[in-house]
């Protein structure tokens, strides 16, 4: 534990402890995600890969009469032991157990996949393999696509119902996990989904409307503000930036937004 940075980092109003590596263990940690991130891994998978993101992840559900259902695993990388990564190393890696018990200890925290290390995330998709390969065999039973963003879970088809929601809980139970239950929904074919930070509905793609009320509230904070403060310049073309990956309207918009500030600099 020595080894390691604890911070609390709030997002989305809501606080969350990070536990990153310190420089020496951080090389150890970079080295074998960048060998985790070589593998081959199913095509929902979604986050940590080479030109896939939030936003691959919801293009992949676009489609008319399509039904959605969108699930969070609670608390994913706490909850992924290091008997789970040790069970990765030695019966999936085929390490020795020596070798896979060194690996487990020396890449968790607290007997846990930590929060905030470059491996966190493909450690906890390769440790939790089996866990989504029994449920992304339960999506294609009811003819259903998934994708995986870290957390996030999505299922789309024209057959999916929202009993499937219960079936999914069953599994991750059996894995030491659990559904996080406020935050399951069941979109119908005609709704508008909300999938990773996007707004689908049939084959379109958008922007999400609170997304769109905050650019706008910052940006009016930005214009109000005589000395244009680098914070919240930062913050406003982040968001224009966001936005325009999705609505390629705002790309402009934020290339003109960029333009303008570094002529006044």
């Amino acid at each position: 534990m020595d080894n390691y940075r604890c911070f609390t980092q709030t997002k989305n109003g809501k606080p969350r402890l990070i536990q990153e590596p310190l420089p020496k263990l951080d090389k150890i940690h970079s080295r074998v995600a960048s060998l985790l991130c070589r593998i081959e891994t199913i095509d929902g998978l979604h986050s940590g890969k080479k030109g896939r993101s939030n936003i691959s992840n919801a293009l992949a559900h676009i489609g008319l009469g399509k039904k959605v259902i969108t699930a969070d695993i609670k608390s994913f990388f706490p909850t992924t032991t290091r008997l789970s990564v040790f069970d990765f190393f030695y019966n999936t890696m085929q390490c020795a157990p020596d070798i896979a018990d060194l690996l487990s200890k020396v890449l968790t925290y607290d007997e846990h996949v930590p929060t905030g290390s470059r491996v966190s995330m493909p450690l906890a998709y390769f440790a939790n393999k089996k866990m989504f390969d029994e449920i992304e065999s339960a999506a294609n039973e009811c003819g259903a696509t998934m994708t995986i963003y870290v957390d996030d879970l999505t299922f789309s088809g024209v057959m999916l119902q929202k009993s499937f929601a219960g079936q999914l809980e069953v599994i991750a139970k059996k894995y030491g996990h659990k559904i996080h239950p406020s935050k399951t929904r069941f979109y119908g074919a005609n709704e508008v989904k909300l999938i990773t930070g996007t707004a689908i509905k049939g084959n379109e793609i958008a922007p999400r409307n609170k997304h769109l009320k905050q650019l706008r509230g910052e940006l009016s904070e930005w214009l109000e503000s005589p000395n244009k403060d680098k914070k919240l310049t930062n913050c406003v073309l982040g968001r224009m930036t966001y936005i325009g990956s999705i609505d390629s309207r705002y790309k402009d918009k934020a290339r003109s937004f960029r333009k303008t500030h570094s002529n006044n600099r």
